[in-house]
Order: structure tokens, then sequence, then C-alpha cells
């Protein structure tokens, strides 16, 4: 355990949740406004957006070994797990479509739609996880600074 710090698996899961947002977001808007959708770029962003998950996924993972007997830490590892869970499944739908040879823009809408929701309840739960965690590190720093008597 230690302070949460740029480079730590904290940072690197936060920074992989933006990306695969970036990516859901990105091909709502290309699905939404492209004249013609292309299904190699469909393919490609909904690609980058997995893997973009599922690193976040080992980033947790590795979060969760750190952590292994703060209850606390756990339970908010859970909610932001639980978040990835429904943003994976919805990516499944969203990437048989991109398989079809025409792709549905209502349907993919939807499904970027729902993962976006669900990788910003993911991260909003994760924010609240680093400042929890940054708040019990300035207090652990602080018994171990302060003077005996």
């Amino acid at each position: 355990m230690g302070k949460p710090h740029y480079g730590s698996s904290t940072f690197r899961s936060s920074r992989n949740m933006n990306h695969a947002r970036d990516y859901s977001r990105d091909l709502y808007y290309y699905t939404r406004d492209a004249q013609t959708i292309d299904p190699e770029l469909a393919r490609s962003e909904s690609t980058e957006l997995a893997r973009n998950i599922d690193a976040t996924k080992k980033e947790l993972a590795t979060i969760r070994k750190e952590y292994a007997g703060d209850k606390e830490v756990l339970a908010s590892l859970k909610v932001i797990e639980d978040h990835l869970t429904n943003a994976t499944a919805q990516h499944k739908k969203l990437h048989a479509e991109c398989q079809m040879d025409t792709f549905d823009r209502t349907a993919g809408m939807k499904c970027c739609s729902d993962i976006t929701k669900e990788l910003e309840k993911a991260m909003a739960e994760h924010a609240a996880l680093m400042r929890k965690l940054e708040i019990k590190e300035l207090a652990n720093s602080k018994k171990e600074t302060t003077p005996k008597k």
C-alpha cells in the first residue's frame, strides 16, 4: 500500500477509463454524424474501447491485491467492477453490431450511450475512492511524523 501517485495502478485505471469513455463517446458521435459508417473504423474504435476496459480491469485487480485487507476499498472496487461488467456487456452488443455488413446507427448509438453511462459511474466511484485513499494516506503520514511524548 502506498500513496496513490502518478504511474500507480490507481492512476492507470483512471486513465484507461477515461480513454474507454472517449472511444465510446467518439463512436457515438461518429455514428450519429457520419453520412456513411465505415465498418472498419467502427470495428477499430470498438476494439480500442474494449482494450481500455480490459486494461482498467487488470489495474483494478492490482489495486485489489494492494488493499486486500481494506474492506472500504474493496467495496468501492466492487462497485467500479460492477459498472465495468455492465459496460462490457453493452460492448459485446456494440461489437456484434460492428461485425454486420450494415451498421445500425440507432443500436450503435444506444450501446455507446449505455457504455458511456456505466463508465462515468465507474469513474465517479473511482474518483471518490482516490479521495478516500489520499485522506487515509495523509492521516497515516501524520501519525508517523507526530513526535511521541
